[in-house]
């Protein structure tokens, strides 16, 4: 996009900021708000995203200090690594779900996540080498980030005050535990972080910390923002969109294919997670897609084991999947 900031609502503007990961840049959403403006993500602590939010901002032609509130839509680096350097810049309230703010600090400051991170990898088949590079490959993602204290905390059916009308957030688990989306209802605004996407499936994991059921989760919310009147999605990642109806039937799916097709995997023989993974994706995936995958795979086992359809266990150190 040409323009740092694009309107793309009487007082919301779209700011497309560059990542160093594949998925290639992020919008986050600058609203104008009764005492100031309301900021709806911010990007990674990188230059590129401080200089994209710098110049939005004199675009629009308004100071740091004019952003009263900073929302974090879920604790994911592209979404909030910047937030400690606008918090001080602007004197912005950070405020998020109270279930991603309970994971801000043991997430980022653990000094151990590398070890059990490698760990959980192992149990689940990664090779030793695969895990450790793994393991190093998102960890090393926390220099684009710093921990940021949490002003207020978020829960479902809160409201936040625009001059063009109030803000709903909507709990949206799934891709993170404490995802939140933003509805502006009077003008039939949803802004999806990374919940809805136009042209990839959000990656719904199962991780050592992650919700007991995430694709549980994930489909519930889908059912939920179904029923909303939506005239244009505002995503995190791509252009905005429209037809969210549409998307949810294909992104279900999505999922129910991926479910058969894993069922067949460890039909014939119990099989771990990083086997379903080769049977599903292939091999020589990236480091950081081959541990999506692995937690994409566990994500869709362990909702077909809560359903009677898989059974699980442990044996010699490795977590087996087979059909029940």
């Amino acid at each position: 996009m040409s323009e740092a900031a694009v309107a793309v609502a009487p007082g919301v503007w779209l700011v497309n900021l560059p990542l160093p990961f594949p998925v290639g840049s992020i919008n986050v959403y600058l609203l104008r708000a009764p005492d100031g403006f309301l900021l709806f993500d911010c990007g990674l602590k990188t230059r590129g995203c401080r200089e994209g939010l710098a110049a939005a901002l004199a675009q629009v032609g308004i100071e740091w200090r004019r952003i009263r509130q900073l929302v974090i839509s879920h604790l994911h680096p592209d979404h909030f690594g910047l937030a400690a350097e606008i918090r001080g810049l602007s004197g912005a309230a950070v405020l998020m779900h109270r279930v991603e703010a309970a994971r801000m600090l043991p997430a980022w400051r653990d000094r151990d996540a590398v070890a059990r991170h490698w760990a959980w990898l192992a149990e689940h088949g990664v090779p030793p080498a695969d895990s450790e590079e793994i393991a190093q490959t998102s960890h090393g993602v926390a220099e684009f980030i710093d921990a940021v204290e949490v002003d207020r905390e978020l829960e479902d059916g809160d409201r936040l005050p625009l001059e063009e009308g109030e803000l709903e957030v909507l709990w949206t688990p799934g891709h993170s535990p404490g995802l939140i989306s933003l509805y502006l209802r009077e003008r039939r605004l949803y802004f999806s972080s990374d919940h809805i996407i136009q042209k990839i499936t959000p990656n719904i994991g199962l991780y050592g910390a992650s919700a007991a059921n995430p694709l549980a989760d994930y489909l519930a919310s889908l059912t939920r923002v179904r029923d909303l009147e939506i005239d244009l999605i505002l995503p995190s990642h791509g252009r905005p969109f429209n037809g969210h109806r549409e998307w949810i039937a294909a992104t279900e799916e999505h999922h129910r294919g991926r479910c058969r097709r894993m069922l067949d995997a460890v039909s014939s023989a119990a099989r771990t997670a990083y086997e379903v993974v080769g049977f599903e994706w292939g091999p020589h995936l990236s480091p950081l897609n081959e541990r999506f995958a692995v937690a994409e795979t566990l994500a869709h086992m362990e909702y077909m084991r809560q359903q009677g359809r898989v059974e699980t266990w442990r044996e010699n150190g490795l977590v087996y999947w087979r059909k029940a």
